[in-house]
């Protein structure tokens, strides 16, 4: 070996341990925690990246095929409306067909104050307005754009050697603790951290193994609720009810049963007058409808996007932009959101205090983050956010953390800990092991134990409820492309309807 590169390596260790000696004593200032959190993770994240997941080669050859095929059936229906080729991908062409040819107003980028066809636009065009019809067009823009990155950036990927699909994980990715992911060194493999549902399918568990997902269930939003100490969202994740209905339910003024009704009835139906026909249609709907409720989405959809998108001072042009409604909409629905639930905005202040201390917010496990920004709303917002989500991801991070400590799980029952997605965890087990009531009973208690701990916050102690799922693909029960996966599925045909029943300390196994 070249005597210069071992030099190098030997020099290279030895300013390891001489840095190690000037950065420990700052380090060990408050932030002890953080930095044995990231280090416990370690063989793990090695684990996973070492291991891999199998992959089915001929479904996803299969699917190749029919998203080229998909995409060039709607680029000519594209062409063809058009009257002649429109590149999708081309911003300057399609600005040119949707705001020349067409004449229709220009769409503005919030962001960067300029012309644009981006999906957003797009989704402006196919929904329309009251003078202007939605437009096919925009809709098959947006179509082959999607059919396009599926194939791009998931279907047309590197494998390693053995076929099996990795990626390189990132302890110290991002600024809360959660993990990123990429491709491996070697430039194989991809993101782990954004996997769209029609490629998890191709995702299998090894022969002789059934895959298994646990997930943190409303997780952020329960930490939102309990540190902001508000009685209803709390009453909410106490009685488990549907925490969408419940919302809406506070924001209209209804019983949770007509949220339910409603939502039932117009379902994911985006278009205003779409939607007004419905509920006008509808005896129970007509008597009750006020022009309070949501124009272009049902009341449970309401209570969703609100919360998943208001808890950290998101305000109302953005709320505006990103679920397509007027200002005016969407002003009064925060002003709604925020009067059922006070505690929210008191946790914005109790935020603001520790802020004005030391600029440094520290959650439940010890995790210290220190916000060195401009002072105002940028630095706010980011803040508001970090006790709830450093707070779901070092739960479920040091869950995982235990799950692989634990021989019994690992060279007991020969549990795989295969992909971590920020809020849940991946895995497989031998199937006769999920086939054997104690066995799987056993398995699941020690696995929910150690991602469901317990949590305080302003007094308050309470656990984030874990979901597990299991299947043969990660994108559910899915039909095998080949004779061996065939046989495969019949012979063990009987694991479906066990899977679908079980529930097991809490958590739910769909």
């Amino acid at each position: 070996m070249d005597e210069s590169f071992l030099r190098y390596s030997a020099l290279d260790s030895a300013c390891m341990i001489e840095m190690h000696d000037k950065f420990w004593p700052m380090l060990s200032n408050g932030y002890e925690a953080t930095y044995k959190m990231t280090m416990d993770l370690l063989p793990v994240l090695t684990y996973m990246q070492t291991r891999g997941v199998k992959v089915n080669h001929l479904l996803m050859a299969d699917t190749k095929r029919e998203v080229l095929e998909s995409a060039a059936e709607k680029q000519m229906e594209l062409d063809e409306l058009v009257g002649h080729s429109l590149n999708v991908n081309s911003s300057k062409a399609c600005a040119n067909y949707f705001y020349i040819e067409l004449g229709l107003p220009t769409i503005m980028s919030p962001k960067t104050k300029k012309v644009t066809t981006d999906d957003m636009a797009m989704q402006k065009l196919v929904r329309g307005t009251a003078k202007q019809t939605g437009l096919r067009q925009a809709k098959l823009v947006q179509e082959i754009r999607g059919l396009q990155k599926l194939y791009g950036t998931y279907l047309d990927i590197n494998f390693d050697a053995d076929d099996r699909l990795r990626g390189a994980y990132n302890p110290r990715g991002t600024k809360f603790g959660r993990l990123s992911s990429s491709k491996t060194v070697f430039g194989t493999g991809m993101n782990f951290q954004n996997l769209p549902q029609e490629f998890k399918k191709f995702l299998v568990a090894d022969d002789g193994y059934v895959l298994i997902e646990v997930d943190k269930k409303q997780a952020e939003w329960v930490v939102v609720a309990y540190f902001g100490n508000d009685a209803n969202m709390i009453t909410a994740i106490q009685a488990g009810v549907d925490v969408h209905c419940h919302t809406a339910s506070l924001m209209f003024g209804l019983p949770a049963e007509i949220v339910a009704y409603e939502d039932d009835i117009v379902g994911h139906a985006t278009s205003a007058d779409a939607i007004h026909k419905l509920r006008m249609e509808d005896e129970i709907l007509k008597k009750l409808y006020t022009r309070d409720w949501p124009r272009s989405m049902s009341l449970r959809q309401c209570g969703k996007k609100s919360n998943h998108g208001l808890n950290y001072d998101e305000r109302y042009r953005n709320f505006a932009l990103i679920n397509e409604m007027d200002e005016s909409e969407a002003k009064r629905i925060i002003n709604l959101y925020h009067e059922i639930y006070p505690g929210i905005r008191l946790g914005y202040e109790v935020v603001k205090r520790q802020l004005q201390k030391d600029r440094t917010l520290t959650n439940c496990f010890g995790r210290r983050v220190r916000f060195m920004g401009e002072w105002g709303d940028d630095l706010w917002k980011s803040a508001y956010s970090m006790i709830p989500q450093s707070t779901v991801v070092d739960s479920l991070n040091q869950g995982m953390v235990r799950i692989y400590n634990d021989e019994y799980l690992t060279q007991h029952l020969n549990i795989d800990i295969l992909a971590q997605v920020h809020d849940s965890i991946l895995m497989q087990a031998p199937i006769e092991v999920v086939l054997d009531k104690d066995k799987y009973n056993n398995m699941m208690h020690r696995i929910y134990d150690y991602v469901s701990p317990t949590i305080m916050y302003n007094g308050n102690e309470f656990k984030i409820a874990t979901d597990a799922k299991c299947g043969l693909n990660w994108g559910g029960f899915h039909k095998q492309h080949n004779e061996q996966g065939m046989q495969k599925l019949k012979e063990h045909a009987d694991i479906i309807n066990l899977l679908a029943t079980r529930d097991t300390h809490g958590t739910g196994t769909h």
